[in-house]
């Protein structure tokens, strides 16, 4: 087993100014290395000739195909939907050839339904102007709708549909939305360039799943120091009726300085705002945007910003890449590898899934793709616990990572259960363990025995 090599300066978090949330706990990391935020160009993709879309890839229900072998499926138009409460549609990101419909192997190894779409035929969406639609006069229940037709996900490590997340305020008080641009893992910077270049059409966005949400109140979360995305947004808002409601806080650059549990402390402390006053909800550029597209042209997801870093990539470079894309041709649009690579990785260097198949397609909700080297990870053999408590200080839910282990390993249940449960699986225990113990795996593994132990499986 390894870490990811990206430095830190202690693992004790400071004291939190009034302003700042840097910590649960005490827990934390900051990042030594600035070349590791990936600092490369922003650009389209080239269409792949071939787009293996999978038909799961978010957590809720099974959708199934509404295409055959053989068909003909136009760019965008419903391949897969389903009628459960969990079910979000599938589209074609391309035009082409529907070449099969068969099991495929995903990034994590794992095989799922996916529509293989042989590129031909011609683009009547792509590179063409928009018409605008107007949204401020539908009801939230209308724009929530549009949300779901367009099969929405919220990014993150358990992807969910955005329409039902934004729901979940509709029976209580107004909730507080809030928009997370502060990401603090290296290189998981692709939602700081989307603030960037789309900052009004995020901000919009952004306004339209308020309106879904009821919220009567919406925060921005940005790190302090970082100019360029908070620049762009205070000057897409310059002049609007809601510029002077909305407001912006500034977090600690440390890794993890944005879970969802800080920011929820933060927004609510705010103004001695109490927890009852309603649920916090907290989404991304990467959704806010799809949320536009969705709304205002018309566009369901069907592609997608990622950031292409690592010490093998030979170009690192921000690219918006199909959804089905197949991993290695993303590689190859960022220059191809320059060495083979130690690990590959969906997702950030902490909290990334390895990645077992580089012609995997890649589905909604991945924001990274990283090519470590050998120099990145550091590579060891497993050895035993030195209870030198590093895990402890370093993470940032406050509980004893190896000591829950410990427990676990004698079965579900039992006093480690509330401890687990808080874990967030930021990585920090296994970044930090010195004896190369991969606990935060183990921790993912009990907290998935967990559940099946409440309910009756075990």
């Amino acid at each position: 087993m390894g870490s990811i090599n990206i430095g830190m300066r202690g693992i004790r978090g400071k004291a939190v100014r009034e302003r700042s949330v840097s910590r649960v706990g005490v827990g934390g990391i900051r990042p030594l290395r600035e070349e590791r935020q990936l600092e490369g160009g922003f650009w389209n993709a080239a269409v792949p000739a071939v787009c293996v879309v999978p038909l799961q890839q978010h957590a809720g229900s099974l959708v199934s195909p509404l295409v055959r072998r053989g068909d003909q499926v136009r760019e965008e138009m419903p391949i897969a939907d389903g009628s459960g409460r969990f079910a979000l549609p599938v589209h074609a990101p391309v035009p082409g050839r529907v070449a099969t419909v068969g099991m495929t192997e995903l990034l994590d190894g794992t095989r799922s339904l996916a529509v293989k779409i042989e590129l031909s035929g011609e683009f009547d969406r792509l590179g063409r102007q928009r018409e605008e639609n107007e949204w401020e006069g539908l009801e939230p229940e209308e724009l929530r709708g549009l949300v779901r037709n367009a099969g929405i996900i919220l990014s993150g490590r358990s992807p969910v549909p955005l329409h039902l997340y934004l729901r979940r305020g509709w029976d209580v008080v107004p909730p507080v939305v809030v928009l997370d641009m502060a990401e603090t893992e290296p290189y998981m910077t692709a939602n700081r360039e989307i603030a960037i270049h789309y900052a009004r059409e995020v901000l919009t966005g952004f306004q339209i799943a308020a309106r879904i949400a009821r919220a009567e109140r919406w925060h921005i979360v940005a790190v302090r120091g970082d100019r360029g995305a908070c620049r762009a947004v205070r000057q897409a808002s310059a002049g609007t009726a809601w510029r002077k409601t909305l407001r912006i806080h500034r977090v600690a650059r440390r890794y993890p300085a944005n879970l969802e549990e800080q920011i929820r402390r933060k927004v609510l402390s705010y103004r001695a705002l109490r927890e009852e006053s309603g649920t916090v909800l907290v989404i991304d550029p990467a959704a806010a945007l799809a949320v536009y597209e969705a709304v205002v042209l018309g566009k369901p997801q069907t592609d997608q910003v990622v950031a292409v870093g690592g010490g093998a990539v030979k170009r690192p470079a921000h690219v918006r890449v199909k959804v089905g894309t197949p991993v290695a041709d993303i590689f190859a649009e960022c220059g191809a590898l320059r060495s083979a690579p130690a690990r590959i990785i969906a997702g950030g260097p902490l909290t990334g899934r390895a990645i077992h198949n580089i012609e995997a397609p890649l589905p909604k909700g991945v924001s990274a793709l990283l090519a470590l080297t050998h120099e990145d990870v550091r590579a060891g053999a497993e050895m035993a616990c030195l209870s030198c408590g590093a895990c402890l200080r370093a993470c940032p839910a406050g509980i004893f990572p190896v000591q829950v282990c410990n427990v676990l390993a004698e079965g579900p249940g039992g006093e480690a259960a509330s401890d687990l449960m808080r874990c967030v699986e930021c990585g920090l225990c296994a970044h930090v363990c010195p004896s190369r113990i991969p606990l935060v795996e183990r921790l993912r593994r009990g907290k998935r025995m967990q559940r099946k132990h409440a309910e009756g499986w075990l």
